[in-house]
């Protein structure tokens, strides 16, 4: 999971883009392919900003001291729309190839994912809808642990997700080798595991929440991404990702 002091960081990262991104063209939702240039990003803490896109490409190796070994996404951002919605899809890889060491086995050793870079720092209220794809592939030469899943940091305050009050919401869709959560109190883990491929929206989860009273339609929605926390293991993640935030 995120660290706290890590999440700062890139929401100023975020909110810079986030500043660009006002003065440039609305990405794309035509109906021809963007094939953008590939990259990789093995650093600690590497990344791309996705050009005329609402994403940026990370690689959070937040424990690497104790990390044995190498972990690299691979961005390979071929944006394309969706059939169903016309929405811009990202295509990108995860390469873990980390040495299992007993003593670190149930530490996350970092966090690759694709982030927004756009409609952040709004209320519930604000969003209309957050339309959200996600099809993966994984390949274990040994085994692995980790999951696949959403990423969200919220508060009460406008652009806080670093204070004790700041919460983050993971929903996971898939994980194994006997990861649990930890640490953090809301998380939401399907009864069933998605099998390779998710498509919804996730605005139902922020409204099922606020009918529980764990939020209110006046909570912030600051962060928002979606990747893999990987543990240890020789594996592969590809992915295609479709994620956005429609205001209201």
């Amino acid at each position: 999971m995120l660290q706290l002091s890590q999440v700062a960081s890139i929401l100023a990262l975020l909110q810079l883009s986030s500043s660009a991104a006002l003065s440039r063209p609305a990405f794309s939702r035509a109906s021809t392919s963007t094939a953008l240039a590939a990259s990789e990003h093995c650093g600690d803490y590497d990344y791309v900003i996705l050009s005329g896109t609402p994403w940026i490409v990370y690689n959070m190796l937040y424990n690497a001291h104790m990390t044995v070994g190498t972990h690299a996404p691979i961005s390979n951002p071929f944006k394309r729309p969706t059939l169903a919605t016309g929405n811009p899809e990202v295509v990108w890889s995860s390469v873990t190839d980390i040495e299992y060491v007993e003593s670190t086995n149930n530490v996350p050793k970092g966090y690759s994912f694709v982030g927004l870079t756009q409609n952040l720092e709004i209320t519930i209220s604000d969003i209309s809808s957050i339309p959200a794809s996600y099809a993966w592939t994984g390949t274990n030469a040994t085994d692995f642990k980790g999951n696949v899943c959403f990423d969200f940091m919220v508060s009460d305050t406008k652009g806080d997700s670093t204070s004790t009050s700041a919460q983050e919401l993971m929903l996971w869709l898939q994980y194994e080798g006997g990861q649990l959560p930890i640490g953090w109190e809301k998380r939401m883990l399907p009864d069933t595991q998605f099998d390779g491929s998710f498509e919804g929206d996730l605005k139902e989860c922020f409204e099922a929440l606020v009918a529980l009273s764990k939020f209110t339609n006046e909570t912030y929605v600051n962060v928002g991404n979606a990747g893999t926390e990987f543990f240890y293991g020789d594996s592969i993640l590809n992915a295609t990702l479709g994620l956005q935030i429609d205001l209201s």
